[in-house]
């Protein structure tokens, strides 16, 4: 049987959270697809015979060092044999099927990376698709955090309830075609953790494939926003972003995008 859709999830200590995310897929997608979770938790070689025996349709890889973010969802892209391509977090739950989504990429070839519209638990519509993150639109940004005290910060030129491209998606969930992924070589392993998204939706774009937000999907998610409340995590977070910077520049320079609204 071919399979359509592969869907790499990572996994860090969140079998629970794990195992809700898998339940909703199962309950929403109907078109052939596999499920590939990509462990960075360093299990016993026992502890990885329970997991593995938990549920037969899931795919386990355990990778041998915790590597990263990129790094573990890399290593489930490898093996991942769907026409379509999907990185999720663990923390997000399908309310709806994927097929409009799938079937919108296979009518447009030129897409590379494409998003869902995404909401937390009480309806609120996360800023899940941004414009390019240069070093004085990332300083704005958390300027109007702090002042606005906002966790999600919605672009007021964007319409989220058309489809459209967009500049990047974030990493929580991105489908891209198998095109784009053989032209990348997936995301880029030396981000540990954030920008990661940001670097691959830029990649996808050099190879002149679009990114594009698409709220006809919707998926319900709240990141953690670790970076905010953790001086570990927030010393990654600007370490990712100046590496990114690094490779494309701290002010402009990034490629740019077509500028379509789909009807």
């Amino acid at each position: 049987m071919n399979i359509k859709l592969s869907i790499v999830i990572v996994e860090y200590h969140c079998i629970d959270e794990i195992m809700h995310c898998v339940a909703s897929i199962k309950k929403h997608l109907q078109l052939p697809y596999e499920i590939i979770v990509s462990s960075n938790s360093c299990y016993n070689q026992q502890e990885q015979e329970k997991i593995d025996q938990t549920d037969s349709n899931l795919r386990w890889l355990f990778n041998e060092r915790n590597g990263g973010f990129a790094y573990a969802m890399n290593e489930g892209l490898k093996v991942a044999k769907g026409d379509y391509l999907v990185i999720m977090n663990s923390d997000c739950n399908l309310v709806s099927g994927l097929d409009s989504m799938i079937d919108f990429m296979d009518q447009h070839p030129e897409i590379g990376a494409i998003g869902p519209q995404m909401r937390d638990l009480d309806g609120n519509i996360q800023d899940t698709a941004r414009p390019y993150v240069s070093v004085p639109r990332y300083i704005w940004r958390q300027i109007k955090r702090v002042i606005g005290h906002k966790t999600s910060i919605l672009n007021n030129d964007m319409n989220y309830n058309k489809v459209q491209t967009v500049d990047w998606l974030i990493g929580a969930f991105i489908m891209v075609s198998r095109k784009a992924y053989e032209a990348t070589k997936g995301l880029d392993a030396d981000l540990f953790m954030y920008a990661e998204d940001l670097d691959w939706c830029t990649r996808i774009r050099q190879y002149r494939l679009e990114v594009v937000y698409f709220p006809n999907c919707s998926i319900i998610y709240k990141g953690t926003r670790r970076a905010r409340s953790n001086s570990r995590y927030a010393k990654i977070f600007i370490q990712s972003h100046i590496k990114y910077w690094k490779k494309f520049g701290f002010f402009y320079g990034y490629p740019k995008r077509k500028r379509i609204l789909f009807s």
